[in-house]
């Protein structure tokens, strides 16, 4: 499960740099046609040769991300909720094959944001959620909360998004307000179906507690307030730029 930047190296750099694509998620996204090995070798011989044509050589070795044309067209007669609801279907997105790319697997149904977002997203999903619950879709909530608990057990917390770049960092830790929501029409016995996910993912964010101190205050996505108080911060655990938004990130 590396992510893009350190599983092609040079090329993807080379790639971002020279924004073959204007926005930079396009190439973060693209799925390899044939093994990284062989796509990497055929770089390192092709790059020196004069009439090297960097966007024809990602052409011609990359699939480029699915681009999903819904046709939708909004009614205006329809009220906002309604409006909503017609949505569902078009942002829905059924269970993941193995993916060669930066896709991580998910093994139930889940709502996507949309446009250039084709993969699910940690705390937007909880204001999703809101939006499925006035539409009685309280099993499109199991579903992407059952896909949360899935990347606790797998990857040990609930990432920024299932990407393989977004494997050093996370979002807002919504999760235990997505199983209260969905026990307000299932009832208590979800908190102690979501119980283990929920104390596995409390134990990452908590991760470092015993590190912190007067002296330092700082550890991991643990912070110590002078008054002794503990929070919880936003933290990468890669100091780079975002492959995502590399050419960004470098220039800026």
């Amino acid at each position: 499960m590396l992510p893009p930047e350190q599983r092609y190296g040079e090329l993807f750099r080379d790639v971002q740099m020279a924004k073959v694509f204007p926005d930079g998620k396009t190439f973060a996204d693209c799925v390899p046609k044939y093994p990284t090995h062989e796509i990497l070798e055929h770089y390192e011989e092709q790059k020196g040769q004069p009439d090297f044509n960097l966007a024809q050589f990602v052409e011609a070795n990359f699939a480029l991300p699915t681009a999903y044309s819904s046709g939708f067209r909004a009614d205006p007669t329809r009220s906002v909720g309604e409006h909503i609801k017609a949505l569902w279907p078009v942002l829905t997105r059924q269970p993941d094959q193995q993916d060669p790319g930066t896709l991580l697997p998910l093994p139930h149904p889940y709502i996507v944001p949309g446009g250039r977002f084709g993969e699910i997203y940690y705390w937007d999903s909880y204001f999703t959620m809101l939006g499925l619950q006035v539409s009685g879709r309280d099993d499109m909530i199991g579903n992407m909360i059952d896909n949360f608990a899935y990347l606790i057990d797998t990857v040990g917390f609930i990432p920024n998004g299932n990407r393989t770049y977004f494997l050093g960092r996370s979002q807002p830790p919504f999760f235990a307000q997505m199983v209260k929501l969905l026990a307000q029409d299932e009832g208590d016995s979800t908190l102690l179906k979501y119980l283990p996910a929920l104390e596995k993912e409390y134990a990452f964010w908590m991760d470092g507690l015993q590190e912190v101190s007067a002296s330092q205050p700082t550890h991991l996505h643990v912070v110590r307030l002078p008054d002794g108080s503990i929070l919880n911060r936003y933290w990468d655990k890669f100091a780079k730029p975002r492959p995502e938004m590399y050419h960004d990130d470098v220039v800026t």
